[in-house]
């Protein structure tokens, strides 16, 4: 079977990487396929590296930014992961060119900030790395647990 886009969610972890090799291998003999390396960031975290002690973004109260404020916190919150991702990976992409990309994206919480953007952009493979922790939730690992829980898109784990 052939996938036309695959998605790696990423976290730099052993696990990541193996999947990410995994899925390069799936697209690397179609040349209209395409991979999007994914980092989810839970929203809770936004603006929290900025936030000083006394709760303020940039000296303002951090409950009273306007809504194109806290977008832009957003924005810079994900570039900055994305940037961060792209790092680690290194060329670890360039033998694909343009058809892999790098992508950050925010959520409620990774699982379903995963599975959103795999509907959104037409995947039609997941492929994630498993931590493999052991008990019922822990053999796969409480993300790629969730996104399984969360998606309708065929989603394959490698450990």
């Amino acid at each position: 079977m052939m996938f036309r886009h695959v998605m790696v969610p990423y976290d730099g972890s052993d696990h990541a990487k193996n999947a990410l090799n995994y899925a390069k291998d799936l697209v690397a003999g179609n040349a209209d396929a395409k991979l999007s390396v994914v980092h989810a960031v839970p929203s809770s975290y936004m603006g929290v590296d900025r936030m000083g002690t006394d709760g303020a973004l940039d000296g303002v109260p951090y409950g009273m930014l306007d809504y194109e404020e806290y977008q832009g916190v957003v924005k810079r919150v994900l570039d900055e992961a994305q940037k961060r991702v792209a790092e680690d990976l290194g060329d670890a992409l360039a033998d694909l060119g343009d058809r892999a990309q790098v992508e950050a994206v925010a959520g409620a919480s990774p699982a379903d900030a995963l599975s959103r953007y795999a509907e959104e952009h037409d995947c039609d493979l997941i492929v994630m790395g498993r931590r493999g922790l052991g008990a019922i939730r822990g053999m796969l690992g409480s993300v790629s647990f969730g996104v399984l829980r969360a998606t309708d898109v065929p989603v394959l784990t490698v450990k």
